[in-house]
Protein backbone atom coordinates (compact mmCIF):
# COMPACT_ATOMS: atom_id res chain seq x y z
CA UNK A 1 0.00 0.00 0.00
CA UNK A 2 0.80 3.67 -0.87
CA UNK A 3 2.19 5.25 2.06
CA UNK A 4 -0.24 7.96 3.51
CA UNK A 5 1.20 11.22 2.92
CA UNK A 6 1.81 13.54 5.83
CA UNK A 7 -0.28 15.47 7.49
CA UNK A 8 0.77 18.99 7.47
CA UNK A 9 -0.21 22.00 9.95
CA UNK A 10 -2.70 24.89 8.79
CA UNK A 11 1.05 26.98 9.29
CA UNK A 12 3.64 24.63 7.09
CA UNK A 13 2.05 25.98 4.11
CA UNK A 14 2.23 29.71 4.97
CA UNK A 15 5.53 31.43 4.06
CA UNK A 16 6.28 35.02 3.98
CA UNK A 17 9.31 34.91 1.12
CA UNK A 18 11.71 32.24 2.96
CA UNK A 19 10.30 33.28 6.38
CA UNK A 20 8.55 30.25 7.72
CA UNK A 21 5.86 31.11 9.95
CA UNK A 22 5.32 29.40 13.10
CA UNK A 23 2.90 29.24 15.98
CA UNK A 24 6.17 30.48 18.46
CA UNK A 25 7.12 33.31 15.30
CA UNK A 26 3.10 34.19 15.87
CA UNK A 27 3.09 34.55 19.49
CA UNK A 28 7.24 36.18 19.68
CA UNK A 29 5.38 38.85 16.97
CA UNK A 30 2.41 39.48 18.95
CA UNK A 31 4.18 40.34 22.59
CA UNK A 32 6.94 42.21 20.63
CA UNK A 33 4.03 44.81 19.33
CA UNK A 34 2.23 44.92 22.54
CA UNK A 35 5.40 45.74 24.58
CA UNK A 36 6.31 48.41 21.80
CA UNK A 37 2.50 50.20 22.04
CA UNK A 38 3.41 50.02 25.89
CA UNK A 39 6.83 51.94 25.54
CA UNK A 40 5.77 54.10 23.20
CA UNK A 41 2.53 55.39 24.67
CA UNK A 42 3.48 54.64 27.93
CA UNK A 43 7.40 54.67 28.44
CA UNK A 44 6.66 55.78 32.39
CA UNK A 45 4.49 52.26 33.05
CA UNK A 46 6.58 50.89 31.00
CA UNK A 47 9.26 51.36 33.25
CA UNK A 48 7.75 50.79 36.66
CA UNK A 49 6.80 47.47 35.23
CA UNK A 50 10.19 46.45 34.22
CA UNK A 51 11.33 47.49 37.74
CA UNK A 52 8.79 45.73 39.61
CA UNK A 53 9.19 43.13 37.58
CA UNK A 54 12.98 42.88 37.90
CA UNK A 55 12.32 43.44 41.72
CA UNK A 56 9.88 40.28 41.84
CA UNK A 57 12.46 38.34 39.86
CA UNK A 58 15.28 39.08 42.26
CA UNK A 59 13.01 38.99 45.68
CA UNK A 60 11.75 34.75 44.74
CA UNK A 61 15.43 33.88 43.25
CA UNK A 62 17.66 35.84 45.57
CA UNK A 63 19.00 32.50 47.02
CA UNK A 64 19.96 30.75 43.75
CA UNK A 65 21.15 34.56 42.53
CA UNK A 66 23.49 34.83 44.96
CA UNK A 67 24.46 31.11 45.45
CA UNK A 68 25.25 31.24 41.25
CA UNK A 69 27.74 34.15 41.79
CA UNK A 70 29.33 32.82 44.66
CA UNK A 71 29.55 29.72 42.89
CA UNK A 72 31.16 31.63 40.11
CA UNK A 73 33.28 33.33 41.79
CA UNK A 74 35.06 31.04 43.92
CA UNK A 75 35.12 28.35 40.81
CA UNK A 76 37.69 29.77 39.47
CA UNK A 77 39.56 30.15 42.78
CA UNK A 78 38.63 26.32 43.69
CA UNK A 79 40.45 25.32 39.48
CA UNK A 80 43.68 26.76 40.69
CA UNK A 81 43.91 24.65 43.55
CA UNK A 82 42.54 21.73 41.72
CA UNK A 83 44.25 21.85 38.56
CA UNK A 84 47.39 23.41 39.53
CA UNK A 85 48.49 22.97 43.07
CA UNK A 86 46.71 19.33 43.73
CA UNK A 87 46.82 17.91 39.89
CA UNK A 88 49.34 14.98 41.11
CA UNK A 89 46.39 13.39 43.20
CA UNK A 90 45.11 10.30 41.57
CA UNK A 91 41.12 10.45 43.00
CA UNK A 92 39.14 12.95 40.78
CA UNK A 93 36.92 13.56 43.51
CA UNK A 94 38.87 13.81 46.38
CA UNK A 95 40.33 16.99 44.38
CA UNK A 96 37.58 18.48 43.75
CA UNK A 97 36.31 18.08 47.41
CA UNK A 98 39.61 19.64 48.51
CA UNK A 99 39.47 22.48 46.29
CA UNK A 100 36.06 23.10 47.17
CA UNK A 101 36.89 22.95 50.89
CA UNK A 102 39.87 25.38 50.57
CA UNK A 103 37.93 27.64 48.63
CA UNK A 104 35.36 27.85 51.31
CA UNK A 105 37.51 28.27 54.23
CA UNK A 106 39.56 31.03 52.51
CA UNK A 107 35.76 32.90 51.57
CA UNK A 108 34.45 32.30 55.54
CA UNK A 109 38.44 34.05 56.61
CA UNK A 110 37.98 36.73 54.39
CA UNK A 111 34.40 37.58 55.40
CA UNK A 112 35.41 37.37 59.48
CA UNK A 113 38.12 39.89 58.42
CA UNK A 114 35.69 42.42 56.89
CA UNK A 115 33.05 41.78 59.38
CA UNK A 116 35.42 41.84 62.63
CA UNK A 117 37.95 44.36 61.66
CA UNK A 118 36.75 46.08 58.53
CA UNK A 119 32.71 47.13 59.08
CA UNK A 120 33.45 48.07 62.87
CA UNK A 121 36.66 50.54 61.75
CA UNK A 122 34.62 51.73 58.63
CA UNK A 123 31.33 52.75 60.95
CA UNK A 124 33.44 54.52 63.57
CA UNK A 125 35.42 56.22 60.65
CA UNK A 126 32.54 57.05 58.36
CA UNK A 127 30.43 58.57 61.54
CA UNK A 128 33.53 60.52 62.77
CA UNK A 129 33.59 62.19 58.99
CA UNK A 130 30.06 62.82 59.49
CA UNK A 131 30.35 64.70 62.43
CA UNK A 132 32.98 66.78 61.12
CA UNK A 133 31.26 67.55 57.48
CA UNK A 134 30.14 70.85 58.67
CA UNK A 135 33.28 72.11 60.01
CA UNK A 136 34.99 70.92 56.89
CA UNK A 137 33.36 72.63 54.68
CA UNK A 138 33.44 75.63 57.33
CA UNK A 139 36.81 75.73 56.71
CA UNK A 140 36.79 75.51 52.32
CA UNK A 141 34.29 78.03 52.86
CA UNK A 142 36.94 80.43 54.69
CA UNK A 143 39.94 78.99 52.78
CA UNK A 144 38.04 80.63 49.64
CA UNK A 145 37.05 83.91 51.23
CA UNK A 146 40.28 84.45 52.05
CA UNK A 147 41.84 83.87 48.80
CA UNK A 148 38.98 85.93 47.07
CA UNK A 149 39.19 88.70 49.55
CA UNK A 150 42.79 89.09 49.07
CA UNK A 151 42.26 89.94 45.68
CA UNK A 152 43.60 86.90 44.16
CA UNK A 153 40.20 86.51 42.28
CA UNK A 154 38.65 89.39 40.53
CA UNK A 155 35.03 87.82 40.56
CA UNK A 156 31.26 89.57 40.71
CA UNK A 157 28.73 89.15 43.86
CA UNK A 158 26.70 87.21 41.76
CA UNK A 159 29.42 84.65 40.87
CA UNK A 160 30.21 85.01 44.87
CA UNK A 161 26.85 83.90 45.54
CA UNK A 162 25.99 80.99 43.62
CA UNK A 163 29.73 79.47 44.47
CA UNK A 164 28.22 80.27 47.79
CA UNK A 165 24.76 78.37 47.72
CA UNK A 166 26.67 75.57 45.67
CA UNK A 167 29.01 75.07 48.56
CA UNK A 168 25.77 74.33 50.88
CA UNK A 169 23.85 72.49 48.82
CA UNK A 170 27.24 70.37 48.47
CA UNK A 171 27.18 69.98 52.02
CA UNK A 172 23.29 69.27 52.23
CA UNK A 173 24.09 66.54 50.27
CA UNK A 174 27.03 65.00 52.07
CA UNK A 175 25.39 65.33 54.78
CA UNK A 176 22.63 63.15 53.99
CA UNK A 177 25.07 60.49 52.27
CA UNK A 178 26.96 60.14 55.53
CA UNK A 179 24.09 60.92 57.97
CA UNK A 180 23.86 58.69 61.08
CA UNK A 181 20.00 57.38 60.20
CA UNK A 182 21.55 56.62 56.23
CA UNK A 183 24.33 54.39 57.72
CA UNK A 184 21.91 53.08 60.03
CA UNK A 185 19.72 52.04 57.12
CA UNK A 186 22.28 50.66 55.34
CA UNK A 187 23.99 48.51 57.58
CA UNK A 188 20.21 47.14 58.63
CA UNK A 189 19.50 45.81 55.45
CA UNK A 190 22.60 44.53 55.21
CA UNK A 191 22.05 42.56 58.35
CA UNK A 192 18.58 41.54 57.18
CA UNK A 193 20.22 40.01 53.88
CA UNK A 194 22.89 37.85 55.82
CA UNK A 195 19.71 35.21 55.86
CA UNK A 196 19.85 35.14 51.85
CA UNK A 197 23.51 35.41 51.80
CA UNK A 198 24.03 32.27 54.15
CA UNK A 199 21.38 30.23 52.29
CA UNK A 200 23.49 31.52 49.31
CA UNK A 201 26.40 30.02 50.61
CA UNK A 202 24.82 26.08 51.04
CA UNK A 203 23.40 26.33 47.19
CA UNK A 204 26.80 27.66 46.04
CA UNK A 205 28.28 24.26 47.63
CA UNK A 206 26.30 21.94 45.93
CA UNK A 207 26.40 24.07 42.87
CA UNK A 208 30.19 23.77 42.75
CA UNK A 209 30.49 19.71 43.94
CA UNK A 210 27.62 19.28 41.34
CA UNK A 211 28.59 21.78 38.34
CA UNK A 212 30.55 19.27 35.64
CA UNK A 213 26.65 17.04 35.88
CA UNK A 214 24.75 20.77 35.96
CA UNK A 215 26.62 21.70 32.76
CA UNK A 216 26.38 18.54 31.09
CA UNK A 217 22.23 19.22 31.79
CA UNK A 218 22.34 22.24 30.34
CA UNK A 219 23.95 21.30 27.32
CA UNK A 220 21.55 18.43 26.88
CA UNK A 221 18.67 20.73 27.06
CA UNK A 222 20.49 23.20 25.04
CA UNK A 223 20.55 20.51 21.88
CA UNK A 224 17.10 19.41 22.39
CA UNK A 225 15.07 22.46 22.12
CA UNK A 226 17.45 23.63 19.43
CA UNK A 227 18.12 23.22 16.28
CA UNK A 228 22.17 21.58 15.94
CA UNK A 229 23.51 24.79 13.87
CA UNK A 230 21.60 26.99 16.37
CA UNK A 231 22.67 24.74 19.62
CA UNK A 232 26.46 25.12 18.36
CA UNK A 233 26.21 28.50 18.36
CA UNK A 234 24.69 28.95 21.64
CA UNK A 235 27.05 26.45 22.84
CA UNK A 236 29.80 28.66 22.08
CA UNK A 237 28.42 32.08 23.40
CA UNK A 238 27.74 30.63 26.61
CA UNK A 239 31.73 29.11 26.42
CA UNK A 240 32.61 32.62 25.40
CA UNK A 241 31.05 34.43 28.05
CA UNK A 242 31.92 32.02 30.85
CA UNK A 243 35.20 33.19 29.95
CA UNK A 244 34.70 36.46 29.57
CA UNK A 245 33.35 36.90 33.14
CA UNK A 246 35.98 34.21 35.13
CA UNK A 247 38.44 36.70 33.66
CA UNK A 248 37.07 39.69 34.89
CA UNK A 249 35.20 38.94 37.87
CA UNK A 250 38.04 37.10 39.72
CA UNK A 251 40.95 39.35 38.09
CA UNK A 252 38.46 42.65 39.46
CA UNK A 253 38.26 41.41 42.63
CA UNK A 254 41.56 40.38 43.27
CA UNK A 255 42.82 44.20 42.12
CA UNK A 256 40.15 45.38 44.14
CA UNK A 257 41.74 44.02 47.24
CA UNK A 258 45.21 45.00 46.31
CA UNK A 259 44.40 48.80 45.78
CA UNK A 260 42.14 48.20 49.35
CA UNK A 261 45.17 47.24 50.89
CA UNK A 262 47.85 49.57 49.75
CA UNK A 263 45.75 52.80 49.92
CA UNK A 264 44.52 51.75 53.53
CA UNK A 265 48.36 51.20 54.29
CA UNK A 266 49.83 54.57 52.49
CA UNK A 267 47.22 56.47 53.94
CA UNK A 268 48.07 55.18 57.43
CA UNK A 269 51.90 56.11 57.13
CA UNK A 270 51.07 59.63 55.90
CA UNK A 271 48.96 60.05 58.97
CA UNK A 272 46.12 60.91 56.91
CA UNK A 273 42.62 60.66 58.63
CA UNK A 274 39.84 58.58 57.65
CA UNK A 275 42.15 56.02 55.73
CA UNK A 276 39.82 52.98 55.87
CA UNK A 277 37.09 54.94 54.49
CA UNK A 278 39.35 56.59 51.45
CA UNK A 279 41.02 53.19 50.93
CA UNK A 280 37.26 51.76 50.36
CA UNK A 281 36.47 55.04 48.08
CA UNK A 282 40.05 54.07 45.78
CA UNK A 283 39.01 50.49 46.17
CA UNK A 284 35.07 50.86 44.79
CA UNK A 285 35.98 53.36 42.23
CA UNK A 286 38.54 51.61 40.74
CA UNK A 287 36.64 48.46 39.83
CA UNK A 288 35.28 51.46 36.93
CA UNK A 289 37.33 51.72 34.40
CA UNK A 290 39.48 54.90 32.97
CA UNK A 291 37.18 57.36 34.70
CA UNK A 292 36.23 55.48 38.07
CA UNK A 293 40.10 55.67 39.79
CA UNK A 294 40.50 59.85 39.07
CA UNK A 295 36.89 59.93 40.22
CA UNK A 296 37.91 58.43 43.73
CA UNK A 297 40.88 59.80 43.67
CA UNK A 298 39.27 63.46 43.62
CA UNK A 299 37.24 62.42 46.53
CA UNK A 300 40.08 61.25 48.44
CA UNK A 301 41.46 64.87 47.55
CA UNK A 302 38.27 66.19 48.30
CA UNK A 303 38.16 65.15 51.76
CA UNK A 304 41.39 65.85 52.65
CA UNK A 305 41.53 69.56 52.19
CA UNK A 306 40.22 70.88 55.21
CA UNK A 307 42.93 69.18 56.99
CA UNK A 308 45.62 70.94 55.29
CA UNK A 309 47.87 71.63 52.89
CA UNK A 310 50.47 68.77 53.81
CA UNK A 311 47.73 66.16 53.59
CA UNK A 312 46.16 67.26 50.91
CA UNK A 313 50.37 66.86 48.58
CA UNK A 314 50.06 63.47 50.58
CA UNK A 315 46.72 62.08 49.67
CA UNK A 316 47.46 63.87 46.21
CA UNK A 317 51.03 61.64 46.27
CA UNK A 318 49.04 58.85 47.70
CA UNK A 319 46.54 58.32 44.86
CA UNK A 320 49.10 58.98 42.30
CA UNK A 321 51.40 56.32 43.54
CA UNK A 322 48.49 53.65 43.77
CA UNK A 323 47.43 54.72 40.46
CA UNK A 324 50.87 53.94 38.94
CA UNK A 325 51.08 50.81 41.04
CA UNK A 326 47.56 49.75 39.14
CA UNK A 327 48.24 50.81 35.81
CA UNK A 328 51.84 49.73 35.53
CA UNK A 329 51.85 46.16 37.12
CA UNK A 330 48.48 44.97 39.28
CA UNK A 331 45.76 45.68 36.24
CA UNK A 332 48.60 44.27 33.35
CA UNK A 333 49.49 40.94 35.61
CA UNK A 334 45.57 40.11 36.96
CA UNK A 335 43.03 41.53 34.40
CA UNK A 336 45.83 40.63 31.47
CA UNK A 337 45.69 44.11 30.06
CA UNK A 338 43.07 44.93 27.10
CA UNK A 339 40.32 43.20 27.43
CA UNK A 340 39.72 43.18 23.34
CA UNK A 341 37.25 46.43 23.68
CA UNK A 342 38.41 49.66 22.38
CA UNK A 343 38.00 52.74 25.26
CA UNK A 344 35.15 54.85 23.10
CA UNK A 345 33.50 51.07 23.22
CA UNK A 346 34.03 50.41 26.88
CA UNK A 347 33.26 54.04 27.49
CA UNK A 348 29.74 53.76 25.60
CA UNK A 349 28.87 50.49 27.54
CA UNK A 350 29.19 52.39 31.25
CA UNK A 351 27.33 55.07 30.02
CA UNK A 352 24.30 52.73 28.84
CA UNK A 353 25.17 50.26 31.90
CA UNK A 354 25.11 53.09 34.24
CA UNK A 355 22.80 54.69 33.19
CA UNK A 356 20.06 51.55 33.50
CA UNK A 357 21.73 49.59 36.70
CA UNK A 358 23.81 52.71 38.04
CA UNK A 359 26.66 51.58 39.61
CA UNK A 360 26.61 48.12 39.50
CA UNK A 361 25.88 48.44 35.50
CA UNK A 362 29.23 51.03 35.67
CA UNK A 363 31.54 48.46 37.45
CA UNK A 364 30.16 45.81 34.74
CA UNK A 365 30.05 48.08 31.73
CA UNK A 366 33.44 47.24 30.38
CA UNK A 367 32.58 43.64 30.49
CA UNK A 368 29.53 43.69 28.91
CA UNK A 369 31.11 46.45 26.23
CA UNK A 370 33.45 42.87 25.38
CA UNK A 371 30.36 40.91 25.15
CA UNK A 372 28.69 42.99 23.02
CA UNK A 373 31.46 43.32 20.26
CA UNK A 374 32.68 39.57 20.33
CA UNK A 375 28.88 38.57 19.24
CA UNK A 376 27.67 41.82 17.40
CA UNK A 377 31.65 42.51 16.01
CA UNK A 378 34.01 39.70 16.08
CA UNK A 379 30.61 36.87 15.26
CA UNK A 380 28.03 38.44 13.84
CA UNK A 381 29.49 41.09 11.52
CA UNK A 382 32.41 39.12 10.40
CA UNK A 383 30.71 36.12 9.33
CA UNK A 384 28.41 38.82 6.93
CA UNK A 385 31.44 40.62 5.78
CA UNK A 386 32.94 36.97 4.96
CA UNK A 387 29.94 35.51 3.35
CA UNK A 388 29.59 38.88 0.97
CA UNK A 389 33.34 38.45 0.52
CA UNK A 390 32.79 34.89 -0.93
CA UNK A 391 30.12 36.21 -3.27
CA UNK A 392 31.55 39.21 -4.66
CA UNK A 393 29.72 41.90 -3.02
CA UNK A 394 32.40 43.73 -1.77
CA UNK A 395 34.19 46.50 -2.98
CA UNK A 396 37.59 45.45 -4.62
CA UNK A 397 39.06 48.55 -2.15
CA UNK A 398 37.64 46.90 0.94
CA UNK A 399 40.16 45.37 3.87
CA UNK A 400 38.42 43.39 6.65
CA UNK A 401 40.20 43.26 9.87
CA UNK A 402 40.72 39.60 8.71
CA UNK A 403 43.02 40.68 5.63
CA UNK A 404 44.62 43.22 8.39
CA UNK A 405 45.82 40.36 10.02
CA UNK A 406 46.74 37.66 7.64
CA UNK A 407 48.82 40.28 5.60
CA UNK A 408 51.75 40.52 7.62
CA UNK A 409 52.24 36.81 7.32
CA UNK A 410 51.73 36.65 3.83
CA UNK A 411 54.54 39.18 3.75
CA UNK A 412 56.61 37.28 5.57
CA UNK A 413 56.04 33.65 3.04
CA UNK A 414 57.43 35.73 0.15
CA UNK A 415 53.85 35.82 -1.25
Amino acid sequence: MPEKPENKKWYDRIKFYKFKITPMRIYLFIVAVFLAVKVIFDVKGFGDFVSNLISFVLSVFSYLIIGAILAFVLNSYADVWEKKILKKMKSQKAKRNISIIIAYVTLVLFVTLILFALVPALVDTVKTFADNIPKAFATIKEVYVDITQNGRFNLSEDVLAQISKGLTNLQEIATKIFSPQKITAVFSGTISGLFNVIMGIMISVYMLIEKDSVMQAMKKINYAIFPGKRANTIQWGASRINLILRQYISGKLLQALIILVVSYLLFLICGIKYAILLAVIMAIMNMIPYIGPWIGGAIVVFISIPQGLYTIVASLVCVLAVQALDNWFVGPKIIGGKMGASPLLVLVGLCVCGGIFGLPGMILGDVMAVIFKVFFYDRFVENKLKGKAEKGLLPKDFVTENALQTEPEDKENGK
